[in-house]
């Protein structure tokens, strides 16, 4: 069977802040995106850097996480190919261990679990091209 062009090797979490203040957490929470990427096309490989603030509406709870990617390609990949597995395809592979994480970080905080809702994060490809460095 032959292995796929651009495949997933991993993620770890880079940095994972939760503070609360002890007051009730509101049911309405935001979620912010910081995406980065590292493009190495010698190494064939890309690193997506996604960040991630969720808050509630009462600024009760804040958590960031910062959580990191690792994906490699094949050098045959044509270049709008390439484009749509960096800037679509890696953050929808990653989002749901980040949507894991989270929901592991609040409950065994003592909250009740923060499940985020699944996301289209197509959206985030604009500016995750914007934020990419090409080595």
């Amino acid at each position: 069977m032959e292995s796929s062009k651009f495949q997933f090797k991993g993620f770890f979490i880079s940095r994972s802040l939760i503070e609360q203040t002890g007051k009730e957490v509101s049911q309405d929470i935001s979620i912010s995106f910081d995406p980065k990427g590292i493009v190495n096309k010698g190494k064939q490989t890309y690193q997506l850097q996604l960040g991630a603030k969720i808050e509630d509406e009462s600024k009760s709870l804040t958590i960031e996480i910062d959580a990191v990617a690792n994906f490699i390609f094949d050098a045959e990949i044509d270049d709008n190919t390439l484009k749509s597995m960096f800037f679509i395809n890696a953050p929808a592979l990653l989002f749901p261990y980040l949507r894991a994480y989270i929901s592991s970080l609040t409950a065994l905080s003592g909250l009740n679990p923060i499940t985020l809702p699944t996301l289209n994060l197509t959206g985030l490809g604009k500016e995750l091209e914007k934020n990419t460095i090409f080595e």
